[in-house]
């Protein structure tokens, strides 16, 4: 992955960030919560 991201290490970090909190926000179903935290970490 780093040599895909040109060796940036942010990059990598942010990936796998934003791969991470996909997952998550899929396993809650927080697509079907209706709070504030949960629209703001499932992007709705």
């Amino acid at each position: 992955m780093h040599k895909l991201l040109d060796g940036d290490s942010e990059a990598v970090r942010r990936w796998f960030a934003a791969g991470m909190l996909a997952n998550v926000t899929t396993v809650l179903a927080l697509a079907d919560v209706d709070e504030p935290w949960a629209r703001t970490l499932a992007g709705t």
